[in-house]
Formats: C-alpha cells, sequence, structure tokens
C-alpha cells in the first residue's frame, strides 16, 4: 500500500471495512473463517476499496470467497490444465440454460480470483494477462465442444467432402486474446473456421456451413446473452471476411480465397495476433499455407507505414468524434499507439525474420533493438509504457467489470484510481500516466511518420513532381526545385517517362515515384554533377522495378533517401551495389551507417542477428541470408572505403573478417546438416580412449595473407584430427570418418559457391590442398604433415607462407600452426632454393602478363607485385630454420617488417618495399573498384619498378634480364 494516500482514498477505504463489519454480523462462522487467513484479511480493505465488482460478487456470495479461500486457490496462477479440469468439474448442466449459469458462476469465481491477485499485488502484470488469457481459453473451448456434441447428437457429425474426416470448428482468438495478453473486462474477437465442406453423416443430414453457422450462433448465445448472473464475454465476430455482412464460419478455402483476394492492409495488422483456441492441431498448417503468406511478405515492406497512417488517421477522428482524448487505449500516446509501432516493424521485417511473427507483444518489443529497428532507449520508454497503461487500464476495469479504458472525471473515481494505482493523488497520477504518453506519441510519430525533412528554405515548392506534362513544363519545375540547367536533366527525365519501367508502374508506384523525384530533384540543386547522380539514381529506380515496396522506404525514411544520393554522386560502385542488390537500401536506415566505421565486432552481432532469422529456415534460405549478410558488411565497408577513406588495409581486414566469419558459419550449418544424418565423428586413440574429431579450414592466398578485395575467391584447404584404427561417426547410419569429411568438406564447399536469389556468397578454389585435385578433400593433419615433408614442392611451401587456419576447433588450429612451423624450418629444400623460385617466377611472368606494349601489369610484370612477393617468400624459405619466429605472420607487409626487425634484409630496403607494395595494393585494389584488369600505363611507377627490378637482380642474381 502507498505511505501516502489521500483523504479520499482514506474514507473509501473506511467505507470498504464498514461493508465488510455488516457482513460479518450478517454471518460470522463463514467470514471468521475467511479472515482467519491474514494475506487475506490484510489485503480485502484494499481490493473492495478498489473493486466494486469483487465487493459485491463476495458479499452476495461469501461461499466462493470462502472457497476460493479454503484450497489456496485464490493466491496462486492458475495453471493451464487446472483450470480446465476445474472448468469439467464445475461447468455442469444438460440444457443449455443450466450450462449458461454454471458458465457465468465458473467465470465471476475466476475474475474475483484473478482481480484479488492483481490488486493486492500477488501477481505480476503477465501472470495476470496470462491467467485472464487462460480463463477465455477454457471457456471458449468448453462451450465449443458442449455445443458441437449437442449439434452431432441431433445432425450427425460433419465430414469433408473429399476426406471424408470429421470436420472440427476452428476458432481464432484476435487482437489481445490471440496474443495471450487479454485485459481485465475485454470482449473478445474471434473468427470461426473449418476445414472442408461437406455434410453431416446424421439421419438428418446438413451441409458444413448449415452445420457451423449454428454452431457459431450457440457459442456466442452461451458466451455473450446476459443473464441475471451477467455474461461470460462479450463477443465481437466484425474482424471475419467481410464483417457483419459476411458468414458467420467459413471453410479453410473459403478464407484463403478471402484474403488472397480482398484481404486489407488493416487486416494484415490484426493477423500478427491470430491464434487458434480450438482445432489447434490443424492451425499450423493453415498459417504457413494461408496466413503467414498473407500477413508477412518475403521483401522488406516499408508500405506498411502507408496504411498505419490511414488507420490512425480514422482512429484519431473517432477520438476526436467520441471525445476520447482520455482513452488510455485509443488516445493519443495510448496502448494502441505502442501495438501499432510494434506490428508495423513486424510486418515490414518479419517476412525475413520469423523470430518476429510473434503473437505477443512484450516479447516482440525487446527483440526490435537487436534488429536495429529502435534505439534502447526507446524500447525501454515503449516498456515501460505498455506495462504502466496495461495495469492502468485493468484497474479501470476491475472497478465494475466492465469494459472502459476512458480515465474518470468523478473526483471520487478519480482518487480511488489514485489508490489502486498506489499513487498518493489523482495530480499525481495524472502526471505519470501523461508523461508516458507524450514518450509513447512522440516514438509513434518518430516510427510512422519519420524526422521532419529540412527543406533549407525551400518550403513553398510541389510536394510531387509530375513527369507526365510536357517538357517546357517540367523544365519551369526543375528551376523551381533549384536547378540551374534543366536540359540535360530533363532530358533523363524524358527517357524515364517513356521507358518500360515507368510504363509499368501502377498506380501506387507512380505516386511514389513522384513524390521521391521532388525531393530528389531539391537535393541535387546543389550536386556538382547533377546529371550523373540523378542517372545512377534512375538506375537503381529501373533495377527495382515494379517492387515499390523500396521505393516507400525512401519515402518513409529522409535520411535514407539524403544518404542514396550523396553515394550516388559519390560513386558509381557504390550505385551499382544497390542497383544489384536493392535489399541494400535497408542499410541506409540504420544510423550506424555513418556514425561508426565497420569493425569485426559490429560484423560478427550482425551475423549473430542473421544466425537467429536462420534457425528455422531450410539449408537453401539459410545462405540466401548470409549472403544478405554479406551484401551489406561488404556494402559498408566499401562506403567506409569510398567516402570516409577508410585505409586499404583497414579494407583488407574488414573483408577478411567478413570471409571468416561466415567460413565459421557455414562450416557450423554444414556440420550439423551432415552430423544429423551420420551422427559425430569418433576416433580412439592408442590409449583406448574416445574422441570426437574435427575439421578446420586453412586459408591460404589473400584471405590467408589478410589481403582480400571485394571480388577475390577463396583458396581454402581442409584437415582434421581423426586418427587410429577405430573411426567412425556415432550415429544410426554409421560411416567411417574419412568418408564423413569428405562429405563435410563437400557440403561446406556447396553452401559456400551455391547460387541463390542473392547471388553466391564465394568462388573457393581447393586446390591448394596436398596432391592438388587428385588428393583427398580433406585429408588428416598427419598426413598433410607428411605431404609437405615428403613431397611438397617448392611453391607449395611458398603457398604455405600465407596459411592460417581460420575456422573449427582451436586445438587443432594450433596443431595445423605447428605443423606450418615445422614444415617452413624443416621441410624446406634449401639446396637449389633460389633456382626453383626463380623458375617460378619467370614462368609465370611468360604466362600470366596482361599488358600490352606501352603497358604494365601490376602483379605479373617485371618490378610488380609477384616479384616483390617472390623475393619475400625467398628470404622467408631460405632463414625460416634458424629464425623460426618471421613466419608467425602470413601477410607480406609484417612478413617484410620482420626480416628487417631481425637484421635479415636492410631496413631500408624493407621500407621502400613495403611503401612500395601499399602503392601497388592501393592502386590494383581502385581498378578493382571500377571493375578493370590491374594494367596501368607504363609511365605510372617507373621509380618502383627500377627499384623492386634492382632488389630482384641483386638478390636473385643471374635472375636474366628482368626489363
Amino acid at each position: 500500500m502507498t505511505a501516502s494516500i489521500s483523504d479520499t482514498a482514506r474514507g473509501l477505504l473506511a467505507d470498504s471495512e464498514k461493508r465488510l463489519a455488516a457482513a460479518r454480523e450478517d454471518n460470522p462462522e463463514v467470514w471468521q473463517s475467511i479472515l482467519e487467513d491474514a494475506r487475506v484479511a490484510e489485503s480485502l480493505p484494499r481490493v473492495w476499496t478498489c473493486s466494486e465488482f469483487v465487493a459485491t460478487s463476495c458479499l452476495r456470495s461469501p461461499a466462493l470467497l470462502a472457497d476460493l479461500t479454503a484450497d489456496g486457490n485464490l493466491f496462486s496462477l492458475a495453471p493451464d490444465d487446472w483450470l480446465a479440469q476445474e472448468a469439467e468439474a464445475r461447468v455442469r448442466g444438460d440444457a443449455e440454460a443450466d450450462l449458461m449459469e454454471s458458465l457465468r458462476r465458473f467465470r465471476r469465481r475466476h475474475m474475483v480470483r484473478i482481480a484479488w491477485r492483481d490488486i493486492a499485488g500477488w501477481a505480476t502484470l503477465d501472470e495476470t494477462l496470462r491467467d485472464l488469457s487462460t480463463l477465455a481459453n477454457v471457456c471458449i473451448d468448453l462451450v465449443c465442444r458442449r455445443m458441437y456434441a449437442a449439434l452431432v447428437a441431433r445432425y450427425g457429425t460433419p465430414r469433408g467432402a473429399d476426406s471424408g474426416e470429421a470436420q472440427p470448428l476452428m476458432i481464432l482468438g484476435m487482437g489481445k486474446l490471440g496474443g495471450g495478453e487479454l485485459n481485465y473486462s475485454s470482449d473478445i474477437d474471434l473468427i470461426l473456421l473449418y476445414p472442408e465442406d461437406g455434410e453431416t453423416d446424421g439421419a438428418r443430414p446438413i451441409d458444413n456451413a448449415e452445420f457451423f453457422l449454428r454452431l457459431g450462433q450457440k457459442i456466442v448465445q452461451q458466451l455473450a446473452t446476459p443473464t441475471v448472473d451477467g455474461f461470460v464475454y462479450r463477443v465481437d465476430l466484425r474482424l471475419r471476411p467481410f464483417g457483419d455482412s459476411g458468414r458467420l464460419a467459413l471453410s479453410f478455402a473459403s478464407f484463403e480465397h478471402y484474403l488472397q483476394q480482398h484481404g486489407r492492409d488493416w487486416e494484415r495488422y490484426a493477423y500478427v495476433k491470430a491464434r487458434a483456441l480450438t482445432a489447434t492441431e490443424q492451425f499450423p498448417s493453415l498459417y504457413d499455407e494461408v496466413l503467414r503468406p498473407f500477413v508477412y511478405r518475403r521483401y522488406l515492406d516499408f508500405s506498411v507505414f502507408e496504411s498505419l497512417r490511414d488507420m490512425k488517421a480514422m482512429i484519431a477522428r473517432e477520438v476526436e468524434r467520441r471525445e476520447l482524448k482520455d482513452n488510455v487505449k485509443l488516445g493519443p500516446g495510448g496502448i494502441r499507439e505502442i501495438e501499432f509501432i510494434v506490428q508495423a516493424f513486424q510486418l515490414i521485417r518479419g517476412g525475413s525474420d520469423r523470430r518476429l511473427q510473434g503473437k505477443e507483444l512484450r516479447v516482440i518489443l525487446p527483440q526490435l533493438i537487436g534488429q536495429r529497428l529502435l534505439r534502447e532507449d526507446a524500447v525501454r520508454d515503449l516498456e515501460a509504457a505498455y506495462a504502466y497503461l496495461r495495469v492502468l487500464e485493468n484497474r479501470l476495469q476491475q472497478w465494475n467489470d466492465e469494459q472502459t479504458h476512458q480515465l474518470p472525471d468523478d473526483p471520487i473515481a478519480r482518487e480511488r484510481l489514485a489508490f489502486a494505482m498506489n499513487v498518493g493523488s489523482w495530480d499525481e497520477l495524472a502526471a505519470q500516466t501523461n508523461a508516458h504518453r507524450q514518450r509513447v506519441e512522440r516514438y509513434f510519430t518518430q516510427t510512422v511518420f519519420g524526422p521532419q525533412e529540412r527543406t533549407d528554405g525551400i518550403a513553398s515548392m510541389e510536394s510531387t513532381f509530375d513527369l507526365d506534362v510536357d517538357a517546357a513544363e517540367r523544365a519551369s519545375m526543375l528551376v523551381n526545385c533549384g536547378v540551374t540547367d534543366p536540359e540535360p536533366i530533363n532530358a533523363r527525365l524524358e527517357e524515364l517517362r517513356n521507358s518500360t519501367y515507368y510504363r509499368r508502374l501502377d498506380d501506387t508506384g507512380r505516386r511514389r515515384l513522384r513524390d521521391l523525384l521532388a525531393r530528389i530533384l531539391r537535393m541535387l540543386a546543389s550536386d556538382a554533377a547533377p546529371t550523373t547522380t540523378l542517372a545512377r539514381v534512375l538506375r537503381i529506380f529501373e533495377m527495382i522495378g515494379g517492387r515499390t515496396v523500396y521505393l516507400a522506404l525512401l519515402t518513409e525514411n529522409a535520411a535514407a533517401l539524403r544518404r542514396l544520393v550523396e553515394l550516388c554522386a559519390h560513386s558509381q560502385f557504390l550505385a551499382d551495389q544497390i542497383a544489384a542488390q536493392p535489399l541494400l537500401l535497408d542499410e541506409l536506415i540504420d544510423e550506424r551507417f555513418v556514425e561508426e566505421a565497420p569493425s569485426r565486432a559490429q560484423f560478427a552481432a550482425d551475423l549473430a542477428s542473421s544466425r537467429g532469422r536462420m534457425q528455422h529456415e531450410d539449408p537453401e534460405r539459410q545462405v540466401e541470408i548470409l549472403r544478405q549478410f554479406q551484401s551489406a558488411a561488404m556494402f559498408r565497408v566499401a562506403v567506409a572505403d569510398l567516402t570516409a577513406g577508410l585505409p586499404l588495409m583497414k579494407v583488407s581486414d574488414r573483408l577478411t573478417d567478413i570471409a571468416e566469419l561466415i567460413v565459421q558459419e557455414t562450416l557450423s550449418l554444414a556440420w550439423a546438416q551432415i552430423t544429423a544424418k551420420h551422427g559425430v565423428p569418433r576416433y580412439v586413440d592408442e590409449r583406448g580412449e574416445s574422441h570426437m574429431a574435427h575439421m578446420i579450414v586453412v586459408a591460404y592466398g589473400k584471405l590467408g595473407g589478410l589481403e582480400l578485395g571485394y571480388g577475390s575467391d577463396l583458396d581454402l584447404v581442409f584437415l582434421h584430427d581423426s586418427i587410429g584404427e577405430s573411426q567412425r561417426t556415432d550415429g544410426e547410419q554409421s560411416v567411417e570418418n574419412t568418408v564423413f569429411f569428405q562429405r563435410l568438406g563437400q557440403r561446406l564447399v556447396h553452401l559456400l559457391t551455391v547460387h541463390t536469389a542473392s547471388g553466391r556468397l564465394y568462388e573457393v578454389d581447393t586446390r591448394l590442398r596436398p596432391g592438388g585435385n587428385k588428393g583427398l578433400l580433406v585429408q588428416s593433419v598427419a598426413a598433410f604433415r607428411e605431404y609437405e615433408f615428403q613431397e611438397a614442392w617448392t611453391w607449395e611451401h611458398q603457398s604455405l607462407l600465407r596459411a592460417r587456419a581460420i575456422a573449427g576447433d582451436p586445438q587443432v588450429c594450433e596443431q595445423f600452426e605447428q605443423a606450418r612451423i615445422e614444415v617452413l624450418r624443416n621441410a624446406v629444400r634449401r639446396d637449389g632454393l633460389k633456382h626453383e623460385v626463380r623458375k617460378m617466377r619467370e614462368r609465370m611472368r611468360e604466362n600470366l602478363s596482361k599488358a600490352r606494349e606501352g603497358q604494365f601489369d601490376l602483379k605479373q610484370d617485371a618490378g610488380g607485385v609477384a616479384d616483390l612477393e617472390f623475393l619475400v617468400q625467398y628470404w622467408m624459405l631460405e632463414w625460416a630454420d634458424r629464425y623460426p619466429e618471421i613466419v608467425t605472420f602470413s601477410d607480406n607487409i609484417r612478413q617484410l617488417e620482420s626480416l628487417g626487425s631481425g637484421n635479415l634484409v636492410p631496413q631500408s630496403r624493407v621500407d621502400f618495399l613495403v611503401d612500395t607494395y601499399r602503392k601497388y595494393r592501393q592502386r590494383m585494389h581502385r581498378l578493382a573498384l571500377d571493375g578493370v584488369k590491374n594494367v596501368v600505363d607504363d609511365a605510372e611507377f617507373v621509380a618502383e619498378r627500377r627499384g623492386v627490378v634492382e632488389v630482384w637482380q641483386e638478390v636473385m642474381r643471374e635472375a636474366g634480364d628482368l626489363r
């Protein structure tokens, strides 16, 4: 109880105590037994003061309270099965009138219990909402079964015309009942469905439509008819197809046809919370085949904001008409606005993330933080407001078991409500309520209407740009938008107007495009090359095609549109990325896009979010989700690279991070898929102990050397640690570990290279494994070590210098690293090493250079990257036996720095080679972004090339003419 209460509240408490005293005089023995429980005696004045319904129920029937107190049910949350069992025991009567009476008494008994626990502070909000929902479930299910049996006795069992199977009635609970969040005195929104048309099998058969119509009428009659004992629930069936004019009960086929042909946007919101209360075994297939495709789009559906604004406008008009400003459900900042915020994000992203397809608001709301849909402080405020308003809603309704959401005008009622909310006065309660509602209204406005776009003094300009006017009028409109040279832009807009893309747009798409053009053209007024930027933006629109939800995304989010225009102004490469992957537009919404440099930790968090989305998907969809993660991550790197000047080495680091994370994730997916069939691979060591075997992934080349580019493929080698004579999996379809690991490796390569709707993850090259294409795809660490010592060529040892274990069991990764260092120290044939390295380099230069006369191949020509890399590799192999620490790192720059710090190569030479290598890589990187080969004019890098050639000739001596 609150420490400070108003004088009015004290008077109300005194009135409750007087009523109790009078009741004790009339029936002392019963009340004496009730009040022996100290918890009841202490809480009774408060509960009766806050709920006239509870007080009247107890005064009229003290036995009700005595019974609840005696069996302890007053103090506990009702388990689902217990409540159902009690309903069967207490709700009796063969006649429908008798059933009505006992059902209403059952309902009153538990409504008293639930209100008492809530007001006394013995129940949490979640417990109260769950208790109320469970009670409704039990009552609906019981009435459905009783009335179904009565009709079957008269007409026979309804059976499907095709299947011949008995047909149940599926009752869908909607709204808060569907979400398991029913308020205290709520009506219940129901939809009645049955699987198949047909007829009953009795002596007086009727068709199924008639049977279920009568069943629905009986159920509504039992639940909603007022009697001297009240009613059970007010039943609202207006959410059914075609509302009041529609059939009371529909077959699944009719229901599906309605949603496909006539379903409206507001119904998508409603069906977010649809839950089967009866015939629950039939619901999963109905949900997967009918409801989920209707409610959740496979793409990001930002068009929901338009429908949400329309729905909110309708509610606002109703609030104004009925003067519902103080309505905690429908008024500004009320419960409905919180529900709209959550459901909007569910509809936008639920199709691509099934975790958002839940029905309970308090479960979904925190997930919006992880999806970067709402800030943490916004979710915290909305959670607090929702909990507060739901308690306030229940306190309003518990007073007299009335469906009201209106804050009272009467001074006494106000003080009573403040007391029920544990607040000292009405003024304090009003202040708290207003604070919560103002925060909700602010977040709702920001979410649904977006931040106000700055107009920079151009407030009078048109909100749309009509493409269909003649060229002269368009030119005038362009001038009004601030475009100084309208002719080239006008010509591009004329091309757009005559394009197939524009002709195929529906009315909604054209309206969105007109709105966007008006805003884009204003942004281009200060652009250095507005025609080029516009052309890039329009190409993206044309690639989007009829998927106008992406136009809705840009319409709804001014920041995303501004970022799109800025990126298109900056880079053709970035514009091409978005055109190829329109999902990247979603990345432009995230504030981190411009506020934070990309990091491995950020990518790991994003991948964890994607992992959650993959849990219930098939393997193909899992890879597609990974591909979407990869595209978004690489896009962020490219943006930071091209607009924020992210250093080249950091670019490679981040691209390497992305690849490593994806390889690790695909290895986990492949492992789960293969072990599900064959079990876990195990082996027995020489001591007779059983161990689980593991596979690791070793990266070579650019990935191993931390130098990955945007379009780089992956050079991968797979190794396992299984040894001994007993090597088999432990599943029902057991296979030898050798077979298991070959299939695991094949599966991993498949996941990395398979084409999805979003493209493939990577090209993968496994030819660097021992034995090349003739060798096993996956080999043991021991076999790898033996091959490297006995059979490997010098070029394979060169490749090993750039090898790193990037995925798999850490202990096996460490085994590989130890083997790598041992091979580089002791297996290299140093006699003739220089000759072998020189011969391989000459062969490459002859066969791989792409330069013509007057050109320089940055990688393959003399003095280029390959010469520099071969020099480093020669030095590393030559000295690894005496200085093993130099082979610790796998990237060229740190290898060079190790050679310098060990005084094996003069520091001045190291500095020159490092600087040259960075220059070469930077130039190659830009060429790759422009989509061209690593070839430049031979007037570039003259001093660098000469310096590398001089070092090569000095170190390799009789290397021949390297001009």
